[in-house]
């Protein structure tokens, strides 16, 4: 099995293992660090030794944050031990995203309404669309680096902050997509048949999932854990 399925499920089934109280305490902590990274194994080896804490904290009678007294602390501490995010980890996890679920599931599931009425529908890649998809990509990448990555614990307390910090970018990729349209909309590259571009953006996001999750499975920091 991939080293990192394998201590995922190990973190669950131990997990259960734990006071309610300190799964909630547990759930807190690993929620934040997965929001402000993309080291998903340093994530899951994190979990791993605070399960171990917990459990001896239950042990004793006590909870996950009666050993780890201050959180915040703790995280602060943990979080530059995670790898920073790096364009060839980022680019495979976006393409996976935006392939498979995106483009790929999105399309398998409208495809058969859209031909019901446009029977002859195809998808135009325009310099538009191209242009607008490497903004959006450029904008996720430094907008996660310059804000997420500071966002505090925990990570409550600044909701309203990142989803303001959202809906802008929305906003903003939006507009700059109309304006994009409205200048380079007429230049088309290429006009594809709706089903070999949906079963081929499932290929690719396939691939790239795959990719992802098998640099996962390899990583040093899984040796010790499984």
């Amino acid at each position: 099995m991939n080293k990192y399925f394998a201590l995922r499920k190990a973190n669950r089934m131990r997990t259960k293992m734990l006071t309610e109280k300190s799964q909630e305490q547990l759930k807190e902590v690993i929620a934040y660090l997965r929001s402000v990274t993309f080291d998903i194994c340093g994530v899951e080896v994190v979990q791993s030794d605070l399960i171990d804490i917990a459990m001896r904290a239950n042990e004793e009678g006590c909870e996950l944050f009666q050993f780890i007294t201050d959180a915040e602390t703790f995280v602060n501490e943990v979080k530059p031990s995670m790898k920073p995010l790096r364009w060839p980890d980022f680019l495979i996890y976006e393409i996976s995203m935006l392939c498979f679920w995106g483009y790929g599931v999105a399309s398998l599931v409208m495809t058969p309404s859209i031909l019901a009425v446009v029977p002859d529908f195809k998808i135009d890649v325009t310099l538009a669309s191209l242009l607008q998809l490497c903004l959006c990509v450029l904008g996720v990448y430094y907008l996660y680096r310059s804000a997420m990555e500071k966002v505090g614990f925990p990570p409550r307390k600044h909701q309203v902050k990142a989803v303001a910090f959202m809906v802008l970018y929305i906003l903003v990729l939006y507009e700059i997509g109309k304006l994009l349209r409205l200048a380079l909309g007429s230049i088309v590259f290429i006009r594809i048949p709706v089903w070999p571009y949906t079963i081929a953006n499932l290929l690719i996001g396939a691939a790239f999932l795959w990719l992802r999750f098998d640099r996962y499975g390899k990583d040093a920091r899984l040796e010790e854990r499984v």
